[in-house]
């Protein structure tokens, strides 16, 4: 019977568990929300128009707390190496360590600071632009078939945030200096139409992936529809 090991976290540059006591309003804590409510907080409305967007509002979120140094990686990072930019709402930041960021891991897959990347390869030796290769097996603009019964479709090219690490970062989010993001030729309404259209001519398929982006930005309306014409076509199940 093989022996169990216990793994050892000592080695690593962040200590689990946190140890600070959690108190509500726990995201009071952090300079710029001192006086944020538990309404505001609640509301994602709030949380979309409070988003971190630059240097400026991640300084206004952690004060003190984000040292000179790590704000000039991050800053080197967005102009040198990051392939997204930064749009972080406050509950993410609120999730991160403030008193330990640099080495929080939160912090370094949402925020990338450029010495946190290899120094020859600064992201996946066989990353490309896009390394799911999902455009070269679109039906119609947005609408991947790789497989026999099932499809993805990307409705929409933005998130309520975005990852430091995204795979789909070739179409995701706004255009940075390594990256002038892909854009979608055909407005909205042409590219789902154009979708469904695939997909009632074509049988063998029964499984659509609704995604994008996030299609928590897709208005509800367009969602709704959207799903709806899919539920009227014959083949499709899941």
């Amino acid at each position: 019977m093989a022996k169990k090991v216990k793994a050892d976290a000592s080695g690593q540059p962040f200590q689990y568990p946190l140890k600070r006591e959690y108190k509500e309003p726990d995201w009071t804590r952090l300079p710029g929300y001192k006086g944020v409510s538990k309404g505001q907080w609640e509301s994602a409305l709030w949380q979309r128009q409070h988003s971190a967007k630059n240097l400026k509002d991640l300084k206004d979120a952690f004060g003190p707390f984000l040292t000179d140094d790590l704000a000039e990686e991050i800053v080197r990072d967005q102009k040198e190496k990051a392939t997204m930019s930064l749009l972080i709402p406050p509950q993410m930041l609120n999730c991160m360590n403030e008193k330990n960021l640099k080495n929080d891991p939160v912090r370094r897959y949402m925020i990338p600071m450029s010495s946190d990347r290899h120094t020859e390869w600064p992201n996946h030796p066989k990353a490309s632009r896009d390394s799911l290769h999902e455009s070269e097996m679109w039906a119609s603009e947005g609408l991947t078939h790789r497989y026999p019964t099932k499809v993805l479709a990307e409705m929409i090219a933005t998130c309520p945030q975005y990852c430091g690490h995204c795979t789909r970062m070739d179409l995701v989010g706004n255009s940075v200096p390594q990256v002038e993001k892909h854009k979608f030729a055909a407005p909205p309404k042409e590219r789902y139409e154009a979708m469904l259209d695939y997909l009632r001519k074509t049988p063998s398929v029964r499984d659509v992936v609704v995604s994008g982006g996030d299609i928590a930005n897709v208005p509800i309306a367009q969602l709704e529809a959207f799903v709806l014409a899919l539920m009227d076509i014959p083949n499709i199940r899941d």
